[in-house]
């Protein structure tokens, strides 16, 4: 497996590329909600920050129209390709990606209106430098709209699940091993303030879906295709991955079934307005 595919939870593929395509499809609704009642508008320029496949960036290129500028920051070009083709395919030409690390890139080069990064910090070694570096690349008074997970464990099934409860916390528990905090959005309003950033609102987003909802696709899809990477890591045993599987199989098949997703907080930070000079009048 390339080392690209390796620094990603599941990888970069194909089949990894259609599973975000339905992740994006779950939160569309939220998600431009949260953007429109922040003002993410025309002509605006916005940073897409970990733009994966790009769908946001997509729906953001829409939105600002011919006037604005969507600039997509990804480090995976197996996923910047997947941009291109549908920004091509859309004919959207105001779409600009770059290849980069968030960690490694020089902020000061780029300059938005507003700045979008969902499940990205989580993934990061270093999340306050990324911030420090977004609020360095927010014009002033431009906004970061962020979207992370604030308590993972509340992933459940219903009927209750303690089976499942201890999967999703060898889940945690890797990705805390791999350098990542999965409840970073707890740590955010003061890392945002750190940065010079005046945090506007923080609201939770969560959905409960039974198995015939087009949103529990989303999750009990993650649920199913993480099944190898702990089984390959030693973190669940040949028995213990596929009681797993059953399980998922299941719910899935169950009525009455329900998952009820992680946690979420949308948070909204703005870059203040430049002091006006106090004078002797």
């Amino acid at each position: 497996m390339p080392s690209e595919e390796r620094s990603y939870v599941i990888g970069t593929h194909e089949a990894e590329i259609e599973r975000l395509g339905v992740q994006h499809r779950v939160w569309r609704a939220s998600v431009l909600a949260f953007w429109r009642r922040h003002g993410v508008t025309e002509g605006m320029t916005v940073i897409d920050a970990g733009a994966g496949p790009g769908y946001a960036s997509l729906d953001l290129a829409e939105i600002v129209g011919p006037t604005g500028h969507v600039i997509a920051l990804e480090r995976s070009r197996r996923f910047l390709d997947a941009l291109e083709r549908q920004a091509a395919q859309r004919g959207l030409t105001n779409i600009q990606t770059i290849e980069t690390d968030l960690m490694d890139f020089d902020w000061s080069t780029v300059c938005a209106d507003s700045i979008w990064c969902r499940w990205v910090l989580a993934f990061v070694a270093d999340p306050a430098s990324v911030v420090r570096g977004m609020a360095q690349a927010l014009k002033p008074g431009g906004i970061a709209l962020l979207h992370e997970y604030y308590d993972y464990a509340s992933w459940r099934l219903a009927p209750h699940s303690q089976l499942f409860e201890g999967y999703v916390a060898k889940i945690i528990a890797r990705w805390r091993l791999s350098g990542g905090e999965p409840d970073i959005a707890l740590a955010l309003p003061r890392l945002l303030s750190n940065a010079g950033l005046t945090v506007d609102s923080i609201s939770p987003q969560v959905f409960a879906a039974r198995m015939s909802d087009f949103a529990s696709r989303w999750p009990m899809g993650f649920a199913r295709e993480y099944i190898p990477t702990l089984r390959d890591s030693g973190d669940l045993t040949a028995g213990e991955a596929d009681a797993v599987a059953h399980l998922l199989a299941q719910t899935e098949s169950d009525p009455e079934a329900v998952v009820v997703t992680p946690g979420v907080l949308h948070i909204a930070a703005h870059k203040p307005l430049n002091p006006v000079a106090k004078t002797n009048a």
